[in-house]
């Protein structure tokens, strides 16, 4: 063991701020991600077909685009939406308004007024919204998170209304369709996925459904209904199920899973749908679920299929924007095709990596693949359009020269990054998908020793307990996982950061589990697990105010966690706090314990750090024993909770979203406060 290097455990003077930011990068990860499509009949009196385009991100969230045009007619970006962009679309013909959700707010657009949109309110408990449909009087319906509940707005009133909870372990409500005399169906997630059904005028008395055979955790996936049946998919069910609308009982299943389990709605009078497996247009007689081959289309995995009487047009994606394919019908062939450019969004800054190449490595919010900004040259890079295993990622990090590693949400992916072929798919592996075996979501805690690499996850929706596991990069293998039987090796914790030395790998822990299940009753655990024998030396709740500890480091023999408050020195051979250095004006207690709300970057062997949480960004000198403010809500200059760091010492964060900045690590002046008050920023645990 190292020498515990006391200087640590001086309490800290506060001094002159920093000039903050050395420079910025605007847009740090430029991305055209489409998230829905939805055909606007009506919209204009021209023979060409008009969509709806929505695109992942804060900027140029909706995109009105005509059919027979090559660029959007009317991009609009909604402001302070929610950082994914818009949640839902629905298109309501006869007033000719396109509402749509953000977050937890309502709002709308009018091709009258074309270049701006309206919010008509925030549903009253809710984050996230749902699936909006239409019922047969205009009244808008909708499903929340967390409420667990179904919504309804009436446009003549001005009205929202939020419906009790549909049961009590029930948060999500993702999934919603109105049939023939306004029967609601709602699909329900986390815990115990279901349908519930009610009449429109009645929508506290309603009829639970079991799936035909329940599953403990996950999603509807879909709700449809089709002539006499509803459809139903649901997570990790194979099978589109089939449910009688009037005995509400499954009556069989659909085997050939529709791509992307999107289908069209049914063209009046025809008794058919349309939808694509492996290439292949289908039609589905809804009377009899009996399907035709009509022949190929290029889309394998459609955004939306829009049927008239004589044509199927196929949605899909290109690098560029959308594609769309006109399938003639009497035919049965493709007869046009139109490339649609989009205009390119932004993708929000999730997770941020300093590379030995030089670059800094930006994943995206709800994105796909990677970008990288050279803060030398300001060169730009994507990893290439054909690489598909890179998701959302929630953490990454750099063995050695030859290769990184990727943690990829939703499904837990371990994802390896040969350096030498970054710009070609093949470059790319995916060596585990941890959703499969472990029931894990998140990868997001991360460490390296001189022979190993580590990962700490959260769990699956509806489930807690994170693992933690061992990569060999030598055979490019993960050696071990543990998962503590199922419980999680931390029982009921996540598991959110890692430290390592070639003995012993260290880990921070949050009580904050997979979405949809409350957090745990306790206050975060530490642990130090010895690497040979896969054996906890301990497991020590440290900080008890808080349910969430961030970022560990091994600094001059020491373990430094993070948490809101600021930074914990902590001795790491028996776990015991030693002292706690307060950095910004915020309580554990205040904040709901999170996975990635502080970060902690170390400069160099660790004399100097940067904690940023709760948009405090502070950097700390061990060596002078001082603190000094990067960026406040007081000053103006707040920062994300992600930070990355350069071998040569050079600290990033990001801003506003989606810009890339370079800290400045050194205070203005010299000048220091009073004694008196700095000997209150830090202090020794209570005995």
């Amino acid at each position: 063991m190292r020498i515990r290097d006391p200087l640590l455990l001086t309490p800290l003077t506060s001094v002159a701020k920093t000039r903050g930011v050395i420079s910025r990068y605007e847009g740090a990860f430029p991305a055209l991600r489409i998230k829905s499509v939805l055909p606007l009949p009506g919209l204009a009196t021209t023979p060409s077909t008009w969509f709806a385009v929505s695109i992942v991100g804060p900027v140029n969230q909706l995109q009105i685009v005509n059919s027979e045009a090559t660029l959007p007619v009317h991009v609009v970006s909604i402001p302070d939406s929610h950082s994914g962009g818009i949640g839902s679309l629905v298109w309501d013909q006869a007033r000719r308004t396109l509402y749509f959700t953000t977050g937890g707010t309502l709002m709308f657009w009018d091709p009258t007024d074309s270049k701006t949109v309206r919010r008509i309110g925030k549903v009253p408990g809710a984050s996230a919204l749902y699936e909006l449909q239409l019922d047969s009087t205009g009244i808008l319906w909708g499903g929340t998170y967390p409420n667990g509940a179904t919504f309804t707005y009436t446009a003549a009133t001005k009205k929202i209304r939020v419906h009790s909870r549909l049961a009590a372990d029930t948060d999500y409500v993702r999934r919603l369709a109105i049939g023939p005399n306004d029967i609601v169906w709602v699909g329900t997630g986390s815990l115990n996925p279901r349908l519930f059904t009610f009449s429109a005028n009645q929508p506290e008395q309603r009829t639970e459904i079991q799936l035909p055979h329940p599953i403990p955790n996950g999603f509807i996936s879909s709700v449809d209904v089709f002539a006499n049946r509803i459809v139903v998919t649901a997570s990790n069910v194979t099978a589109e199920l089939l449910l009688d609308p009037v005995t509400k009982k499954w009556v069989g299943k659909i085997g050939r899973v529709w791509a992307s389990r999107r289908a069209s709605a049914e063209v009046k009078g025809s008794e058919r749908i349309y939808n694509i497996t492996k290439g292949i247009l289908h039609a589905t007689d809804t009377s009899t679920w009996r399907d035709v081959k009509l022949g190929p289309v290029k889309t394998s995995s459609p955004l939306a299929l829009y049927a008239t009487a004589t044509a199927v047009i196929v949605a899909g994606q290109t690098p560029k924007g959308l594609r769309l394919e006109f399938f003639n019908l009497a035919s049965r062939s493709v007869d046009k095709v139109r490339n649609i450019s989009l205009t390119d969004g932004e993708f929000k800054v999730q997770s941020l990596m300093g590379h030995s190449d030089g670059n800094v490595y930006i994943g995206g919010y709800m994105g796909e693949g990677l970008a990288a900004i050279n803060p030398d040259t300001g060169t730009r890079w994507r990893s290439p359009d054909a690489e598909n295993l890179i998701n959302q990622v929630e953490g990454m990090i750099e063995f050695d020269a030859t290769r990184s590693y990727i943690g990829s949400y939703s499904s837990a992916d371990i994802i390896s990054l040969e350096s030498v072929r970054k710009d070609a798919p093949k470059g790319y592996h995916r060596i585990e998908r941890l959703g499969r075996k472990y029931h894990q979501s998140r990868p997001f805690g991360w460490a390296v020793n001189s022979r190993n690499v580590f990962f700490g996850t959260v769990p699956d929706y509806g489930r807690s307990g994170g693992v933690l596991g061992m990569i060999e990069p030598e055979t490019n293998k993960i050696r071990w996982v543990l998962d503590g039987g199922g419980g999680g090796l931390i029982r009921s914790q996540s598991i959110i950061g890692l430290a390592a030395d070639d003995q012993y790998v260290y880990g921070t822990c949050s009580v904050r589990n997979g979405y949809g299940i409350p957090d745990t009753k306790a206050s975060a655990k530490v642990f130090k697990l010895e690497i040979a024998t896969k054996r906890l030396i301990w497991e020590l709740a440290p900080v008890s105010s808080s349910g969430a500890l961030y970022a560990p480091k091994l600094i001059a023999g020491w373990l430094i966690v993070a948490d809101i408050e600021g930074i914990n020195i902590i001795d790491p051979l028996d776990g015991k706090l030693m002292l706690q250095h307060r950095l910004t004006p915020a309580n554990n207690a205040d904040y709901r314990p999170g996975w990635a709300s502080v970060d902690l970057a170390q400069v160099g062997d660790g004399s100097k750090v940067v904690h940023s949480a709760a948009g405090t960004t502070t950097v700390v000198d061990f060596r002078t024993g001082t603190k000094s403010i990067i960026g406040s809500p007081k000053d103006g200059q707040q920062f994300g909770s992600r930070l990355a760091v350069t071998p040569s010492g050079r600290v990033f964060g990001y801003t506003d979203r989606t810009a890339l900045v370079e800290f400045d690590l050194f205070p203005r002046a010299a000048s220091a406060i009073t004694k008196s008050s700095h000997r209150e920023t830090s202090k020794s645990p209570e005995k």
